[in-house]
């Protein structure tokens, strides 16, 4: 439910399709999501007295999109209407994330009735507020719209999970436009050292959307370990400093109807395939490369087309046989493949708990009569059969899986569960070994005039990283800015998930044989990156050693930027003589998992202090 109650009347011509859409509709249950307009720097309100860009809602709140979140009956969704967004500066879509599900239908009654009662809960809130004088009052509606998800969500959790996060959209520009979607713990619940977000407290990606209409489906199974931790949040955002319109059709936590029977018969879900005279004609030996059969290799691209899973059940050496896989094309194809000398029911039960999907949904394929027998006897069940049959197979009503965009996206999205788990096992405890695997890139660059927004920006908003903790105006800026004893730095950060655009901004001088940082603002949406340690490194070697020899930083303590204090005090500063905290000169500032440099020379932090 996004907040139209909030939205400009009258503020332009809305977006229609080019082009007809079928949306998803065969929802069975989903979750009451409350999307509303973000700054991601989540300073609100302390920076509405202080922010340039603080344009106020009817509800005092912070107007992040141009106009509201406004209706669009141009297009057909799933609740017969778009939502039309356009992203200001700074701006993002989030909701407090609840995956306690119920009916479709009551989700839609429940939105309507609180959509229809929001004008009335502004005006109240609106009096009470002003006899009252406390603010809070004035978003009675949407304390209210919490408290209903909050309540769904106790009551429905004991229920499965949901099947996906589903996010139907429409770009009506003529570029393409990235979007990060974030999952992760709400910044109250989550749990992690010094300040910095565990490898296991989000989740996030960047999704292309083409000009037109494009659907995203998130497989539960990538984020349910964040949403059953606790709180936690999601959130869409441009790529870089924001910008651009969109229309939403559909952004929820949604379950899929089971597959319907055909004729009676149980719908096979995944099917595992023996190797030796089963995939391909005769044994694999080591230095000959087997021939796949040509009716086997049919079947498994009918099978991945249609959403069913499949897998490997085999009595082969491991490391040989997916060499075979991997030369004739197909290794892909196969999810957590058992290849190895247990009892194949063994491995079944082994596949069926890694998909977290019934072994009653299980077929098993192999040509040794004595294998289909014990995978019968031990895994009851599962549907036996013999490869002489393949070709009936995709005729088969059991095995017709689904035709829809969702099926075809099955097994990419079981793919990328897999590696994002085998990412947290190989880096449990170790939360720097997962950032070398991101592709930290940060940019610092001197000043321009054309980074003055930006600056101003971050100066007048940034609250938790902002280790000063001073606020300054326009006009107190500029002043700044024209001292010419005072270098001037601006940070741009990206990785693999794409860019996160200008995220820092800083004032340093030079002391007695130390660079002294009077100002460091640092964006929270790159909070645990270690890019401020890069940033230090950066300078100080960039800088006569005769000259500076060591950092002093201008730490002043606030009610919220103690995160900015465990930063400093992570890395190896201490309150010595002198005002802030200073460095000690034989502590090392590496990190060589960042590039760094200007933007138009990248290079590697050198793993010493000088």
């Amino acid at each position: 439910m996004f907040e139209f109650d909030q939205a400009t009347a009258h503020a332009g011509d809305l977006a229609k399709p080019e082009l007809p859409y079928v949306p998803v509709t065969d929802i069975s249950k989903m979750s009451f999501l409350i999307w509303g307009e973000h700054c991601i720097e989540c300073a609100a309100p302390a920076c509405f007295a202080t922010c340039d860009l603080y344009d106020p809602r009817p509800d005092s709140r912070c107007r992040r999109f141009a106009a509201g979140a406004r209706r669009n009956p141009n297009f057909h969704s799933f609740r017969g209407y778009g939502v039309e967004v356009e992203f200001k500066k700074w701006a993002k879509v989030e909701a407090r994330g609840n995956t306690g599900l119920a009916p479709a239908g009551r989700i839609r009654w429940i939105e309507r009735i609180l959509q229809k009662v929001a004008p009335i809960l502004n005006v109240a809130g609106k009096a009470v507020s002003k006899v009252t004088g406390q603010e809070r009052f004035r978003w009675m509606n949407f304390a209210l719209g919490e408290r209903v998800s909050r309540a769904i969500h106790r009551r429905q959790r004991s229920e499965a999970p949901p099947s996906a996060f589903l996010l139907e959209v429409y770009n009506p520009e003529a570029a393409a436009m990235n979007l990060n979607l974030t999952i992760a713990a709400a910044r109250d619940h989550r749990q992690h050292a010094q300040g910095f977000v565990g490898i296991s407290s989000f989740y996030r990606t960047m999704l292309a959307l083409p000009p037109g209409y494009s659907r995203h489906l998130v497989d539960y199974r990538l984020i349910g370990g964040i949403a059953e931790r606790g709180s936690f949040d999601v959130s869409l955002t441009p790529e870089g400093d924001g910008g651009g319109r969109l229309v939403f059709l559909t952004a929820d936590f949604v379950r899929f109807p089971a597959e319907p029977e055909a004729h009676g018969a149980r719908q096979i879900k995944c099917v595992v395939w023996d190797l030796d005279n089963t995939l391909w004609d005769g044994i694999l030996l080591e230095g000959v490369q087997p021939a796949i059969r040509p009716e086997a290799l049919r079947l498994i691209r009918f099978l991945d087309d249609r959403g069913v899973l499949l897998s490997i059940a085999s009595k082969n050496d491991s490391e040989t046989a997916m060499a075979a896989l991997r030369a004739l094309g197909v290794a892909d194809y196969f999810l957590h493949s058992q290849i190895n000398w247990n009892p194949k029911s063994h491995s079944i039960r082994r596949i069926a708990e890694a998909l977290n999907i019934g072994v009653d949904t299980f077929a098993f394929i192999d040509d040794n009569p004595f294998e289909r027998e014990e995978v019968a006897a031990g895994v009851p069940g599962v549907v036996c059969i013999d490869p002489v049959d393949l070709t009936q197979l995709a005729a088969d009503p059991r095995f017709q899986g689904s035709t829809s965009s969702e099926a075809r996206a099955r097994r990419r999205m079981y793919q990328e569960a897999i590696q994002r788990e085998d990412v947290e096992r190989r880096y449990s405890g170790d939360y720097v070994g997962f950032l070398r695997t991101c592709g930290i890139r940060l940019e610092v660059d001197g000043y321009v005039p054309a980074d003055f927004d930006r600056a101003a920006e971050l100066v007048q908003r940034t609250n938790q990283l902002n280790f000063s903790g001073r606020k300054y105006t326009r006009e107190q800026l500029i002043q700044v800015l024209e001292d010419p004893g005072i270098e001037k730095y601006v940070l741009r950060c990206s990785d693999k998930f794409g860019s996160y655009g200008t995220i820092g901004f800083a004032l340093v001088r030079q002391g007695d044989g130390e660079l002294v940082v009077d100002d460091f603002m640092v964006s929270c949406r790159v909070q645990g990156k270690f890019l401020e340690q890069a940033f230090f490194a950066h300078i100080l070697e960039s800088h006569n050693p005769r000259d500076a020899r060591t950092i002093r930083v201008n730490y002043q303590q606030t009610a919220k930027n103690t995160p900015a204090g465990k930063v400093l005090e992570s890395i190896g500063f201490t309150s010595g003589e002198g005002p802030g905290r200073v460095l000690p000169e034989n502590v090392s500032l590496a990190c060589d998992f960042i590039a760094v440099g200007c933007s138009a020379c990248v290079r590697q932090i050198e793993p010493s202090l000088r």
